[in-house]
């Protein structure tokens, strides 16, 4: 048996093709990034481009895998959605005696719906349980359209995912959405032209993503380790792997010999051993475990949550293998070079691509992830984010170091003619560099914004990284004043999935916008009841920090009562806490001073992001 794709492409003469051979009679086909799902509708007016389109004919190919398909598993009671609506991931069910398990669930309510209706064309049979192999938002957006809410809650649907899952859910789509959501908006090409910048060809691990709303469930059963059930006739081993991430589990059926790998294998491509949209350090070991338990039960059928079927135990296990010895191999070279004291970037100059005997189309090419960007993170992850040179311990700020560069270079005008000039003979990357030195101190210098920005649409359009051509063709939009930082963070806010999350965890993502200036020498305690749910909680605010208890303490210098679905449109900013003091929808208990000096210590305003223009 083998591989079910087709790649026929010279990869040794990848030339560049132009934007009128590939993206002629293309649909404005739009993608999200997998936190927010609220990528921008609106496309200001386009620049007048100087430089011709163009794409590596291998992106171009790859991207022809991430076209819907379903396929049926031959030898196993297995059924895959791969990119549904042309999306990146893959829902896959598991057909019982009398009903299903569907494992993974797609990236939002809308793509879910899609995944189910094709499932209702093999199948009428009812969703029995729900399994998340990870935390990650392309595989837990779609669960309202398998599993309510109140039957995930009462238990009488399992929604199954690691011991870890919550805590990780929390940390990458709650405490640092902010960031990660503006990040992968720019990684995955979202705010990009489906045309002049070929934003359909963007996700290397599938297609695009269009918007929608996040129908997230909690899961209620917990794998701990290993977990071996029969759920309506079928025998399943669930086991944590903890690779790609740190919640991560894999599902193996062991009657008919097949694995549903989740994202411990990535896809068609090297994997994201870090991701540029900003992840806590993915711990290669574990990553290179995971993949070894797999092949521990050799299985004759692979069914990841990107990327096709494949079957056969042979050609499988070539993957695997070699997948895994990729990953190793990019740690343990890492280690070597930084225990003979490189630095992180004199490594990612050293360590550039996996040698030839561990390239094999398309499981290691760096269509999603590469070498470079990992091995800094690497480096990071034992070392420090330090270089060891104290002259770096405090260094000159930024804009400082610019303005003096600047001067010793002779001044403005000789730094942006050699940055035109630079570009012109063919080194967009310094001249992005020197025009970064006029930006930094003066961002209002439009001219440089230009220069910079053909750079980076000219350093796009040779790369055949998708995660790194995101990154330099949204950064030349921003450069030229097409983004709108501001209306997308109003966006995010206000297409947050706050009803599945408890509330004790929802209520800690205060503790990441109290400004310590605004609380100073302020020790305050406030009860928060929420009758709808029969919740109670108190947040006390002291030493510039915030702490959540359970329950309403004895001692608190006021108490809210509100619902708490009130409270989740506060969240997204729907309502806002003066108004409904003022409509009686909360109503208070103690001192109202106390309140408005509580909430007076916390930034709850929208704040544009801007990545390049600094």
């Amino acid at each position: 048996m083998t591989v079910m794709y087709s790649i026929n492409v010279n990869y040794k003469s990848e030339t560049l093709m132009s934007r009128h051979a590939l993206c002629r009679g293309l649909s404005a086909l739009s993608i999200t990034s997998m936190v927010m799902l609220a990528a921008c509708s609106e496309q200001p007016m386009e620049p007048d481009f100087s430089d011709e389109f163009s794409i590596p004919p291998y992106l171009l190919e790859h991207w022809k895998l991430s076209e819907e398909k379903v396929t049926k598993v031959s030898g196993a009671p297995v059924w895959q959605f791969a990119n549904v609506n042309g999306g990146i991931p893959n829902v896959s069910i598991i057909e019982g005696e009398t009903g299903l398990i569907v494992v993974d669930t797609n990236i939002s309510i809308e793509d879910g719906r899609r995944a189910l209706e094709l499932i209702r064309e093999q199948t009428s049979k009812p969703v029995l349980a729900v399994i998340y192999t990870h935390h990650h938002i392309d595989h837990v957006g779609g669960a309202s359209n398998f599993v309510s809410i109140e039957d995930a809650a009462n238990g009488s649907v399992p929604v199954i995912a690691g011991k870890s899952f919550l805590r990780e859910m929390q940390d990458e789509n709650g405490v640092t959405a902010q960031i990660m959501g503006i990040r992968a908006l720019y990684m995955y090409g979202n705010l990009l032209d489906p045309e002049t910048d070929g934003r359909d060809f963007q996700v290397g691990i599938g297609g695009k993503v269009r918007p929608g709303k996040n129908g997230y469930v909690e899961p209620n059963t917990f794998v701990d380790g290993k977990l071996e059930m029969t759920i309506d006739g079928i025998d399943v081993i669930l086991f944590e792997t903890g690779g790609e991430a740190a919640s991560h589990i894999a599902v193996y059926l062991p009657k008919y010999r097949a694995i549903l790998s989740g994202d411990e294998i990535q896809g068609p491509t090297f994997p994201n051993l870090h991701s540029l949209r900003g992840t806590k350090p993915r711990d290669a070991e574990k990553w290179v475990t995971a993949i070894d338990r797999m092949r521990d039960y050799s299985p004759e059928y692979l069914i990841p949550s990107h990327g096709p079927v494949v079957e056969g135990a042979t050609e499988i296990e070539t993957i695997l293998r070699t997948y895994r010895d990729a990953i190793q191999w990019t740690h343990d070279q890492s280690v070597r070079l930084m225990n003979a004291g490189y630095t992180g970037e004199e490594i990612a100059n050293i360590l550039t691509e996996v040698p030839e005997h561990l390239s094999i189309t398309p499981w290691t090419r760096e269509v999603y992830g590469t070498v470079r960007h990992s091995v800094r993170s690497y480096f990071t992850h034992y070392i420090s984010w330090w270089d060891g040179d104290p002259t770096t311990l405090a260094p000159t700020p930024p804009p400082l170091k610019a303005e003096r560069t600047i001067a010793l270079m002779g001044g403005r005008t000789k730094v942006q003619s050699e940055a035109q000039k630079v570009l012109e003979a063919g080194d967009p990357q310094w001249a992005a560099e020197l025009a970064t030195l006029l930006i930094v101190t003066d961002n209002t210098d439009q001219s440089a914004k230009n220069i910079k920005a053909r750079a980076l649409r000219q350093l796009g359009y040779k790369t055949l990284n998708t995660n790194w051509r995101g990154f330099y063709l949204t950064g030349a939009r921003e450069l030229e004043g097409l983004i709108d930082s501001e209306a997308i963070q109003a966006r995010f806010r206000k297409n947050l999935s706050t009803e599945a999350i408890a509330t004790d965890r929802l209520l800690s993502l205060m503790r990441y916008r109290l400004v310590p200036e605004k609380a100073e020498l302020k020790h305050i305690k406030v009860g928060f009841r929420f009758p709808d749910t029969n919740e109670a909680y108190t947040l006390e605010l002291r030493n510039q920090i915030l702490i959540i208890h359970p329950g309403v303490e004895d001692d608190v210098d006021s108490s809210l009562t509100l619902d708490r679905a009130l409270y989740d449109r506060m969240v997204r900013q729907e309502i806002s806490l003066a108004e409904e003091l003022l409509s009686g929808s909360i109503t208070i208990t103690g001192s109202k001073l106390a309140v408005l000096d509580f909430f007076s210590s916390f930034d709850l305003e929208i704040h544009p992001i801007n990545l390049v223009v600094r």
